[in-house]
């Protein structure tokens, strides 16, 4: 089941802000860095993600069945899938 949030623009950004995850922003000018690699982003999911598609990921993890192709992320292999083999099983 989804919830929805209604309220004020100001009560709605409160809640996002202090949402554990994807809601972890900060204020401008401070940005969370990758221990590996040095890069900055601005939330905790996308150093989450980032550290998990460029560090953790096999380069080969994701090859579609249909065409072959390889792909860094099964985020991109569905995306690819999604598009070029839309009516293909």
């Amino acid at each position: 089941m989804i919830a929805r949030i209604s309220g004020p623009p100001s009560a709605i950004l409160a809640m996002r802000l202090s949402h554990p995850l994807h809601g972890s922003l900060l204020p401008p000018g401070i940005c969370y860095t990758c221990d590996v690699c040095g890069k900055t982003l601005s939330t905790k999911l996308t150093l989450k993600r980032h550290k998990e598609q460029q560090h953790f990921q096999p380069l080969n993890s994701a090859v579609c069945a249909l065409c072959h192709k390889v792909f860094r992320t099964l985020n991109s292999l569905n995306n690819h899938k999604s598009i070029y083999h839309r009516r293909q099983k």
